[in-house]
């Protein structure tokens, strides 16, 4: 999601430098200072014209890169692809007892069927990748145990209950403690 945040930016940006210096802008500025007959003056915004569409240039070209860096970002390489593919299914074909669900498993993550899914737009990092690291943070945090003297949410939630008194007598006869 993050990604295509940057490329909505990025065809904002470019948009922009476009806009700033389309032909029929630069066309009606020398227009002008042609009008004004004064040469000296006419040369300087000429060459403030020149410098505009320079920067314009430096700035279509760093966008390009961007854009490039992007989809480079994206792109999984067939070394990778392979590399994937031989060390991941045998992973996933331990994992898997029904045979049918295996083999579309392999078909799935073949070479072939990767460099496929790819060409044609599928971004495996960020359908694939982000949900298992997701899931994988999940996993790890619930492992985790939960200090109560430290858990914020546990501290505001005693510190309401300490408010209110009939709740707290209802906590403490909950809990076993004496009232």
């Amino acid at each position: 999601m993050e990604e295509s945040k940057i490329f909505v930016q990025l065809a904002a940006n470019l948009a922009e430098v476009g806009a700033r210096n389309g032909a029929s802008i630069i066309s009606n500025k020398i227009r002008a200072s042609k009008a004004k007959k004064n040469d000296k003056e006419t040369i300087a915004e000429l060459e403030e014209i020149i410098s505009d569409l320079l920067n314009d240039k430096s700035e279509i070209q760093r966008i390009a890169q961007a854009y490039e860096q992007e989809l480079v970002s994206q792109k999984i390489t067939e070394d990778d692809i392979k590399y994937i593919t031989e060390n991941l299914l045998p992973v996933f074909s331990e994992f898997m007892t029904d045979k049918v669900q295996s083999d579309q498993l392999k078909r799935i993550l073949s070479v072939e069927t990767l460099t496929i899914m790819q060409l044609i737009g599928f971004n495996y990092k960020q359908a694939i990748g982000e949900p298992l690291t997701l899931l994988l943070k999940k996993n790890i945090e619930a492992k985790i145990p939960m200090d109560s003297k430290t858990n914020i949410n546990y501290v505001l939630a005693m510190a309401k209950l300490a408010q209110d008194e009939e709740a707290t007598k209802r906590y403490l006869r909950l809990t076993g403690q004496q009232i």
